[in-house]
């Protein structure tokens, strides 16, 4: 394609050009969609004389006396009138009962109210583990030195036995009982 042409074109003639194919699209729709509606009512039209010919038909096989007093409508056009479903060779909807919608109601009660208390479970269980991952945090935030006095505090052992068992002074094991009893208020 060549390009050069392009470039002598003013913004006008682009804007002319623009215009004129969408001018040109909306007639090749509005071509499309009176094709759609004449092909539509075409299909009602048939249906509806195939309608009238299969109920000549019918009254004609069940009362032969009364088919010679219908008029022989399959030559003539079809009537312009809209055509309806016949109910009467449809089988019959099923419509839920009243019972069955009230079972479905309690159903869905049921359901909100187990989705409730598994939603509390899930929420107890999430702060339970929050809780001990802060123990745990507490825990690998301290020494590794001091981490098995760390978990004894926790335990609620008292200074002295501390300082005993984990060979730390007297001092050392009351500052992690200290740290131990605090873990849970926020810092300021």
């Amino acid at each position: 394609m060549d390009f050069d042409v392009l470039a002598y074109l003013s913004w006008r003639e682009v804007l002319v050009a623009v215009v004129v194919l969408l001018v040109l699209y909306i007639l090749f729709a509005f071509l499309r969609i009176s094709r759609l509606k004449n092909e539509r009512q075409r299909v009602q039209d048939v249906s509806l004389h195939v309608a009238q010919s299969a109920a000549a038909a019918y009254a004609a096989v069940q009362e032969p006396a009364v088919a010679d007093s219908v008029p022989d409508i399959v030559n003539e056009p079809p009537i312009q009138t809209k055509a309806e479903p016949f109910p009467w060779n449809e089988p019959p909807a099923d419509h839920p009962t009243l019972h069955q919608i009230e079972a479905l109601e309690q159903d869905v009660a049921q359901l909100r109210r187990e989705l409730g208390s598994l939603r509390a479970e899930v929420q107890a269980l999430r702060d339970e583990q929050r809780r001990e991952m802060t123990k745990v945090q507490v825990a690998q935030n301290a020494s590794p030195f001091y981490s098995e006095a760390m978990q004894m505090a926790i335990q609620g052992q008292d200074a002295a036995d501390i300082s005993v068992l984990c060979g730390i002074s007297r001092g050392e094991a009351e500052l992690v009982v200290a740290l131990a009893r605090n873990r849970d208020q926020p810092l300021d």
